[in-house]
């Protein structure tokens, strides 16, 4: 009978079902969409990281195999371990430390300039850095062919060019480039490539450890899944435990990547359950409607089944069984249902993710037909308490909701939208009001209550009229609006839904101007190439060749810190960075740039091993004695060195002294010269204040280089380039010596604050410098609440001032080129050029895919798509459930037409009924989603750190708003013409001589 009945009514039973998977398949979307969205915010913030922060290389000097299998078990996310041997020689005639290397695949990862790849024991290929030493033998001091045996000679087969610095092949470890070493004076070439047959053909001099085995674990980003975040974690705790049980040692720099992963993913998980339990709860709406309605198209079979005498257990049993019957089909079919469309969703919104079903989908989906089965119950309630006579009316009675709980409901959600808009109950990893994205549908809701109230109210104001003027069919369609129970739930339902939609699209739109904006000024310019650190001069004169015209690339270094700093070419600049005038107040980029410009002037450079002084000074008593010192900046080393270069006794002195190592073949710079005096006696005497000052004049500085003296133009005789205590003129460069004050002079080649393009207040922070000693005070020249490269406080100040403040490059300084559109690709080709090593580079679409693939980025979009949804959803039962209706209307209808309504009064009041539903419906929602804009857009999470700078317009563009309101005004404008056309051709005035089915 349960069959038969559902054959019978079949067209309403088949929507049921529909109606019942739609909510089930969205339902289970969420779990599977965040699964895969918890999946790409781990690959992105890995794909992001450098290559040692996305794996490990595991050392010891044992049997790295047996380690790396242990380390590794039950691991499937991992590249194949890439293994390799390294020892260091030293190479004697140069004065260098030269590592010995062997990698697995290592020849795959070198450009061979002139040669061969070593294949023998005791062949080797060299950086053509290295000099010209192809076919020749290298002897190191340290290296033999056996303990006690002759100095081993490898043979020169082959000179190498690395294909790029930034290749992961090497795991971030810099080798390819000669650097200072950061402890005593001995320097680091770029490696010695040889094969695995030469660590047993040589042996080491002096080192209990010959050969250090290693193996390089690189995680597989095509393999790595959301799920697998704590077993990275659990590895990477593992990793530094075993540092400090055994001799192996395992280095990575995962541990920053790994909270960043965490916070990303909490920024996720939070939003996209708010999201689903919204959408579960439009689920409820949409089903407890339409299991309403089979029950209600039940209710004659229900009072039989009364009459008969059944008891009230069997009555109930009887109501249930079908709608019950078919919410259990529907699960199954739903779940399959969502598993496809999350397939899809994927496939085209998060690419390469593979698709995996959480516990937590089938959960979601039996939440969402739990609407369904409150439906069933209180419709069957309500149907077994109806009077048995009421159930054979052919006009249905017309009934007023009670109020009772519409104004709970009410309460309820006035008192949920202000804790959400101001206590935040419901945040976030990152501390923001994910709660604030349950909003637009909490208001929608409260605006459809109010709608399904007022629009009874409404329409009966125009009853009057239409009895005078407007035809019968606006006669009939306001009637029925006004009784019309169907009416009002359809309101809600489109209204919930359409304002869900409205908000959806109004968040993505300003959300993704947002990252727009802030794309633009974080990454600064519509290209970054990132490059190898270089000094300053360096890098600017590869960007000058590269770019004759200054028009296409600056070049940049960016300094972190809590004030950030940015130093740059400011003409340069002017051409390609971006800038808002308005953060500015109305002043241009190139009036900002011209302000912070530094102003042409010479540097004293000190090339050489020695350096020479010519002291004038008065006569010194035999117990006190004055010495002169000279601070210098080296390169590659961080803060300054001073040199004691003087002696000095008696009235004259020339004083000769070794200048650091570093500057024989680098360009050392002269900064400052002090003096002090030194007591000769046993006690020192207590300061006087009438003390005398001595004046030593320094008349001449030179330089030794290739055994030549030569002088170096300091400006001894010229005061606008010094400042401190003294002064120069004719004489040289006079500086006061005494023991009450500190008795300096350092260079004027920059001034006590540097001018600087000033985003935040710096206050009396200094910014940190290219040395990140945080030495460098900057002046607010042209102020802004954002600037291109900063993402907080920070100053942009000129890259020369910049270089001659500092002492060295700190380790965290970034040395880019800033390039213009389509600029891109050419410069990093006349860079790699030159030998300059490009590390990355990215695109303003980069940076915005980046933001977009983030936790809140993604919950965003999962909102988007499952609103859209959900509106075509509640649109297309809204259309049926009018139809439905209109079709239990039949009788009425043929009625009319037996007394003389004509077909175009019937097809016109069938058309405005529904269109002044729908109408409704739309507008309310329209309204409800632009005013939880209005309320919530601010306060919903859309960035995984939210960004400091720039302020962020929250502009929302009106042509996707459009399009949804136009496209929904379409789409039921067809569906109400083709649904009257079908009722109008149901309507036979013979069958009111027929018994009411």
């Amino acid at each position: 009978m349960i069959l038969r009945g559902l054959w019978e009514r079949r067209t309403l039973s088949l929507i049921v079902l529909i109606i019942a998977i739609i909510p089930v398949a969205s339902a289970a979307v969420g779990p599977i969409y965040a699964a895969a969205s918890r999946t790409t915010v781990v690959r992105e913030v890995l794909r992001a990281a450098p290559a040692e922060a996305r794996g490990w290389r595991y050392t010891t000097s044992g049997d790295v195999g047996a380690g790396v299998a242990a380390f590794t078990r039950g691991v499937d996310f991992l590249h194949p371990p890439v293994y390799g041997i390294e020892t260091q020689g030293l190479l004697a005639a140069e004065d260098m430390n030269i590592p010995l290397i062997w990698q697995e695949g290592q020849c795959a990862h070198l450009r061979m300039i002139e040669g061969r790849c070593p294949q023998a024991p005791l062949e080797v290929i060299v950086s053509e850095a290295f000099g010209d030493k192809m076919g020749k033998k290298v002897t190191f001091a340290n290296i033999v062919t056996e303990l006690g045996g002759a100095a081993a000679e490898l043979t020169v087969v082959g000179v190498y060019r690395p294909i790029s610095h930034g290749d992961p092949f090497w795991f971030g470890r810099g080798m390819f480039t000669t650097v200072e070493g950061a402890k005593g004076d001995q320097r680091r070439a770029e490696p010695f490539f040889v094969t695995r047959e030469t660590s047993s053909a040589i042996t080491l001099v002096g080192s209990k450890r010959n050969w250090t085995n290693y193996a390089i674990l690189g995680i597989d980003l095509a393999k790595v899944e959301g799920e697998d975040l704590e077993t990275i974690a659990a590895m990477q705790a593992g990793a530094v435990a075993l540092g400090r049980q055994t001799q192996a040692a395992v280095f990575s720099r995962l541990d920053d990547v790994i909270k960043t992963m965490r916070a990303q993913a909490g920024t996720l998980s939070v939003p996209t359950y708010v999201v689903i339990g919204q959408l579960v709860a439009l689920a409820w709406l949409l089903l407890f409607q339409t299991v309403g309605d089979l029950v209600r198209a039940r209710s004659q079979e229900i009072a039989l089944a009364r009459l008969r005498g059944h008891s009230l257990a069997r009555v109930w049993r009887f109501a249930l069984t079908e709608p019950l019957l078919l919410l259990a089909l529907a699960f199954p079919l739903g779940l399959l249902a969502g598993r496809a469309a999350a397939d899809l969703m994927i496939g085209a919104l998060l690419p390469g993710v593979p698709l995996t079903v959480p516990a937590t989908a089938p959960l979601a989906g039996a939440a969402a037909l739990a609407g369904g089965l409150v439906a069933a119950v209180a419709s069957a309630w309500r149907t077994a308490r109806r009077p048995v006579t009421e159930e054979w009316r052919r006009t249905p009675r017309r009934t007023r909701p009670g109020w009772v709980i519409d104004a709970v409901v009410l309460a309820l959600v006035g008192l949920g939208l202000v804790e959400l808009l101001t206590a935040g109950v419901i945040s976030d990893a990152s501390g923001q009001r994910a709660g604030a994205l349950a909003v637009p549908a909490l208001l929608a809701l409260a605006l459809a209550l109010l709608a399904r109230r007022l629009l009874p109210a409404l329409v009966r104001a125009f009853f009057g009229l239409t009895r005078r003027r407007g035809g019968l069919g606006a006669f009939l369609a306001l009637r029925q609006v006004a009784r019309g129970t169907v009416t009002a739930g359809s309101i809600v339902i489109l209204a919930t839904a359409f304002g869900l939609a409205t908000f959806a699209v109004c968040a993505w739109t300003a959300t993704i101007g947002n990252y727009a904006e802030t794309a633009r000024f974080h990454l600064g310019a519509p290209s970054v190439i990132e490059v190898t650190p270089v000094r300053p001069h360096e890098l600017a004169e590869a960007v000058r060749k590269a770019d004759p015209s200054a028009l296409v690339a600056a070049p940049v270094v960016r300094v972190p810190g809590s004030v950030q700093m940015v130093a740059t070419d400011p003409i340069r600049f002017t051409s390609v960075a971006y800038w808002d005038a308005d953060l500015a107040a109305g002043r241009q980029i190139a009036d900002a740039t011209g302000l912070i410009r530094a102003p042409a002037m010479p540097r004293a450079w000190l090339t050489g091993d020695r350096v020479r002084f010519t002291v004038n000074h008065p006569s010194l008593r035999q117990d006190l004695a004055v010495r002169l010192m000279m601070t210098v900046s080296v390169p590659s080393r961080i803060g300054p060195i001073v040199v004691p270069v003087a002696y000095l006794t008696g009235t004259r002195s020339v004083r000769e002294w070794n200048l650091p190592p570093a500057c024989r073949t680098e360009r050392c710079e002269l900064r400052a010269l002090r003096g002090e005096l030194d007591y000769l006696s046993i006690a020192e005497p207590a300061p006087d204040p009438t003390s005398e000052v001595f004046g030593v004049t320094i008349a001449k500085l030179e330089i030794r280089q290739d055994g030549v003296w030569r002088e170096v133009d300091a400006g001894l005789t010229r005061s606008s380039r010094w400042t401190g205590e003294g002064e120069a003129s004719q004489d040289g460069l006079r500086l006061d010596v005494s023991d009450l004050t500190e008795s300096s002079i350092r260079m004027a080649t920059f001034p006590e604050e540097l001018p600087a393009i000033v985003t935040g207040v710096p206050g009396r922070s200094p910014v940190p410098g290219l040395d990140g000693l945080n030495a460098a005070g900057v002046k607010a020249a042209a102020p802004t609440w954002a600037a291109p490269g900063l993402t907080g406080t920070g100053a942009i100040v000129d890259l020369e001032y910049a270089d001659r403040i500092a002492y060295g490059l700190h380790s965290r300084a970034r040395f880019e080129v800033w390039v213009t559109e389509g600029q891109a690709a050419r410069i990093t080709e006349a860079l790699t050029a030159q030998g300059l090593g490009v590390l990355s580079v990215t695109h303003l679409a980069d940076l915005q895919a980046r933001f977009a693939g983030e936790g809140p980025g993604l919950a965003l979009l999962l909102l988007l798509v499952s609103a859209l949804a959900a509106a075509v959803l509640a649109l297309g039962r809204t259309v049926l459930a009018l139809y439905s209706s209109a079709r239990r209307r039949r009788y009425e209808l043929a009625a009319l037409a037996a007394s003389g309504a004509g077909l175009r009064s019937l097809r016109a009041a069938l058309l405005v009924e529904q269109l002044i539903t729908v109408g409704a419906g739309m507008l309310t929602g329209l309204g409800a989603g632009m005013l939880a804009a209005r309320v919530a857009l601010e306060r919903i999470p859309q960035f995984a750190e939210p960004p400091t700078t720039p302020p962020l317009p929250f502009e929302i563009a009106p042509g996707p708003v459009a399009l949804l309101v136009g496209g929904g005004v379409l789409v039921s404008v067809v569906a109400a013409v083709v649904v009257s056309e079908v009722l109008l051709r149901g309507i036979q005035v013979d069958r009111l001589r027929e018994a009411q089915a």
